[in-house]
């Protein structure tokens, strides 16, 4: 790699008259012919400036942290591409936290995080974890550190990008409805988070709206891993035959593919048995057996507009709590069909 000192060498002047040229300082007067033989020598030879070195000057480090809970949820792809995308465009590098795999106490996680920006790692966080009430977020928002929450919002911070999960999941139900499912379950999130409530608010809404009772036992909450949608189709299939739902509708892509498979190894055929449809959609839908039934939801650009509010905190400008406004999509596949005659 090219440094400094070959570009001056190749221009033909001193390091610093053409480090200060690079960085654009007005103070380096310099002919015209000078400063574009300086500038042509460092495009020739691809040279960088050095990002340490440049993070010092500045007090920037052009680095933005992303803290998601687990690298294992599928559900978090697309706003992690968002993110990746959109720092790329700003020219900005993006390091990813797994929030699930540190340990410790919550008081050791809380000085993981704020370390991301106190010890000079990122110019802001992007936080994809919050719970209703989350201790952890409130005391980084109080240090003054930038901070924008994406696909959640929680009490007491400002500053989030969320999409409408309550019409993902009225659109759900009322497909399951449209193919004449009137004994529909919800396998929820848990633990408790404003985006769970939303998708819970969206079912029990929808079934309401279309003068459905919701019968005790059909809307279960688990964890959105597989685990956790066995757990959730173990519960459903452990009612009683006359009181088991015809469909389910699940809060996550991660979980209904653990019900899937919670259903299949008890005997019961989808959807010729019980029809199943997922919030989120991955490729991975796609090529499971039955291909699943998704909501697709604006998680890119979801991804995408928090960058662009994180990085207007850094400069010094104000955030809000937005709401995309991109409508949900449903993506039909094979695992939804109207119930068998049983």
């Amino acid at each position: 790699m090219a440094t400094l000192k070959d570009v001056a060498q190749a221009a033909n002047v001193d390091a610093s008259t053409a480090s200060r040229v690079l960085r654009g300082d007005p103070r380096q007067a310099v002919s015209v012919a000078t400063r574009e033989r300086i500038l042509e020598a460092a495009r020739i030879m691809q040279y960088r400036p050095n990002a340490l070195a440049r993070s010092l000057r500045m007090g920037r480090t052009d680095t933005i942290g992303l803290i998601i809970p687990s690298l294992d949820n599928v559900g978090f792809s697309d706003v992690t591409h968002g993110v990746q995308a959109a720092a790329a465009r700003a020219g900005k590098l993006v390091l990813v936290v797994e929030a699930g795999a540190l340990p410790g106490s919550e008081g050791a996680r809380f000085e993981h995080y704020s370390r991301l920006v106190t010890d000079g790692r990122v110019d802001g966080i992007i936080a994809a974890f919050a719970s209703l009430d989350d201790r952890l977020l409130k005391q980084i928002a109080e240090r003054g550190l930038p901070l924008v929450l994406v696909n959640r919002r929680t009490s007491g911070v400002q500053g989030s990008v969320v999409v409408d999960d309550e019409a993902g999941s009225r659109l759900a139900v009322d497909h399951l409805i449209s193919l004449g499912h009137r004994r529909i379950a919800f396998v929820g999130l848990a633990p408790e988070t404003d985006t769970a409530r939303r998708r819970e608010h969206g079912y029990e809404r929808a079934m309401e709206a279309a003068g459905l009772t919701v019968e005790p036992g059909w809307q279960v909450a688990g964890l959105p891993t597989e685990a956790g949608g066995r757990e959730g189709a173990a519960a459903l299939v452990a009612l009683a035959a006359d009181r088991r739902p015809t469909a389910i509708f699940a809060a996550s892509l991660l979980a209904a593919i653990g019900i899937l498979a919670g259903l299949h190894d008890a005997g019961i055929a989808v959807p010729a048995d019980m029809s199943l449809i997922a919030f989120n959609d991955h490729p991975l839908a796609a090529h499971l057996s039955p291909p699943l039934t998704t909501i697709r939801m604006a998680n890119f650009e979801m991804g995408q507009t928090a960058v662009e509010m994180l990085l207007g905190a850094i400069e010094g400008r104000g955030v809000q709590d937005v709401m995309l406004p991109d409508s949900p999509r449903l993506i039909l596949r094979a695992s939804t069909a109207p119930p068998g005659p049983s």
